[in-house]
């Protein structure tokens, strides 16, 4: 029963078997989020906007850096946003980080507010894709900086989420100078697609 609720909720964790989800991920996604953070060119005034931050990793390390800026997440899961507030509190009691519960296909932010907006393994949940990244398109200032890091797997789950795709999906979209980066592990096999929002 449990092995069957942990195959469904990777997208949304909820209630306990959802604890148990993020408990996993905070294992297994530790190298993706630590990588991930550390390619992004955050200043300690940046206004940063993660997508899907799960339990708050990734959150927590641009908290140190925007010292003097705001750390924005927005998450599909109640139960990750209360394991994510949790981790953060000391951040968002400081009023230097705000979680609350979003959609990217209709991101509650206005235009150009954004320095930079990531997201980490969530892409392969977005249907569609598209209307996600027109979403981080709008909320980013431009020469903001649009981060994707996900699974750089040969398997069938992931065949949709191959780097040049994604690529391919972000130039689609508008964004400009997009290179996917290798993750630094072959055991650990990952990419994060960068790009930038164009002056229009």
């Amino acid at each position: 029963m449990i092995q069957k609720g942990l195959r469904r909720q990777p997208g949304k964790p909820t209630g306990i078997v959802g604890r148990i989800v993020g408990y996993i991920m905070d294992i297994y996604n530790r190298e993706d989020n630590h990588w991930t953070s550390s390619l992004l060119e955050i200043s300690e005034t940046s206004k940063v906007l993660e997508v899907g931050f799960g339990t708050g990793l990734a959150i927590a390390d641009a908290a140190k850096i925007t010292t003097r800026g705001h750390v924005y997440g927005i998450e599909l899961s109640q139960t990750m946003l209360q394991v994510a507030q949790k981790r953060n509190q000391n951040a968002i009691k400081s009023d230097r980080v705000s979680l609350q519960l979003g959609n990217v296909m209709a991101l509650p932010f206005e235009d150009n507010y954004f320095d930079c907006v990531y997201s980490i393994n969530c892409i392969y949940f977005w249907e569609p894709p598209t209307q996600g990244l027109a979403e981080i398109y709008r909320v980013l200032k431009p020469e903001g900086t649009v981060a994707i890091t996900a699974r750089n797997k040969d398997n069938e789950v992931y065949a949709r989420w191959k780097p040049h795709l994604v690529r391919d999906l972000l130039q689609s979209s508008g964004f400009v100078d997009v290179k996917p980066l290798n993750g630094l592990n072959p055991k650990h096999p990952i990419y994060c697609a960068i790009g930038t929002k164009p002056f229009t």
